[in-house]
């Protein structure tokens, strides 16, 4: 008999203690964080993921086969606009412009002694004609003998043989002048093509060649990217198309600075969307960088595709999903009830309450840790 009382007060002991765990786990009023759900102004946004890329990207290459004389840049500088960038090989086209000045110098000096040559030529030339025109009234006057006359002809007309001569042979010593001049200036072109220098502020983002290597015409040396044009590339769902257009204002967040705003604008829609993802394309112009950054960095943005509006919203963190349908944890009668919501449009991170909340309704934040705490009590 006293075995079966101890047998009865152990259970009873039992039962006591689960009634008060189980009061405390499923039926003891709790307390937890609320929201009080407010009417404030919203803006819809349309997300998207990205990276950060160059708008304008060159390979510094050689017009010429040569060797890599000289590398003045490395990957990851940051170089202004004609900054020295590599410098070939340029001896032969260096011993080609010595021999093209050294002919210039000679081509020169025959142009000096035709020059030279004309002035006898003419002054032959005017004093023939003179004796020539003497002649002429001498032997109207029959005061000069006909083959005096006929001599001084003959040397007018030599002498002016001699000056025609002499001045083609100018023309032909001023061709080939020109012809030198225009062999140097290409030789001056050529050396300037083998200092190969920045079109524009660039970073250099990689190095392909090093020093002393043999490189043929269009083989990148020096990839670039033109500082100016960093933009981001950012994948948005095709169903947005419809919102988006050039000019709009974006909000872009950089994961490695996933608190701090850069603005920036769409610059750019593609027209063709991923035929597995289904998404598409857009470019956005940063109004700046951050301090650091690297191209093929990954960022979010939020599109800016509609004016502020006055509606019930609450942050976007507050809502939670089952089957696909989003609710929220609402306290109602001091209870904590599970309550399906409509959702209308978003911003970065809040959402608009189209059917379900009303301003003045409280709702449970964290939704996720509280989920347990559905149909219990809340403490006043």
């Amino acid at each position: 008999m006293k075995r079966h009382f101890k047998t009865i007060v152990k259970a009873a002991i039992v039962l006591l203690i689960a009634g008060i765990v189980f009061y405390f786990w499923k039926l003891a009023p709790v307390s937890v964080p609320t929201f009080e759900v407010k009417s404030s102004p919203i803006v819809q946004t349309v997300f998207g993921t990205g990276t950060l890329e160059g708008k304008t990207r060159l390979a510094v290459s050689p017009r010429e086969t040569g060797a890599i004389q000289k590398l003045y840049a490395d990957q990851g500088d940051m170089v202004k606009t004609g900054t020295l960038l590599v410098e070939m090989d340029a001896d032969d086209i260096l011993q080609q412009k010595r021999v093209a000045e050294a002919e210039l110098a000679v081509a020169q000096a025959a142009l000096q002694r035709i020059d030279a040559e004309i002035r006898s030529a003419k002054a032959n030339l005017e004093y023939a004609n003179l004796m020539f025109q003497r002649s002429e009234k001498l032997l109207s006057s029959n005061a000069e003998s006909r083959s005096t006359y006929d001599k001084n002809r003959q040397n007018m007309l030599v002498a002016a043989a001699d000056f025609e001569q002499a001045g083609k042979r100018r023309i032909e010593a001023e061709s080939t002048l020109a012809k030198h001049q225009a062999q140097i200036a290409y030789y001056n072109t050529k050396l300037a093509e083998t200092r190969l220098t920045a079109p524009f502020d660039a970073l250099i983002v990689r190095r392909n060649r090093e020093q002393g290597a043999i490189v043929n015409p269009g083989v990148s040396i020096l990839d670039i990217v033109d500082t100016s044009t960093i933009w981001a590339s950012v994948w948005v769902d095709e169903t947005q198309i419809a919102h988006l257009q050039n000019g709009l204002d974006v909000d872009v967040f950089f994961r490695t600075l996933p608190q701090q705003r850069f603005g920036g604008k769409i610059c750019r829609l593609w027209r063709e969307t991923d035929r597995e993802t289904r998404e598409y394309k857009v470019d956005i112009a940063l109004e700046k960088l951050p301090p650091n950054w690297t191209l093929g960095q990954r960022l979010e943005v939020f599109i800016k595709v509609s004016a502020p509006e006055m509606c019930v919203n609450i942050p976007a963190n507050l809502i939670s999903w089952k089957n696909n349908s989003p609710f929220v944890l609402c306290i109602v009668d001091g209870k904590i009830i599970e309550r399906p919501v409509k959702l209308g449009i978003r911003s970065k991170d809040k959402v608009e309450i189209i059917s379900g909340l009303t301003s003045g309704d409280k709702i449970v934040m964290q939704p996720q840790k509280h989920l347990q705490y559905t149909d219990r009590k809340i403490k006043k």
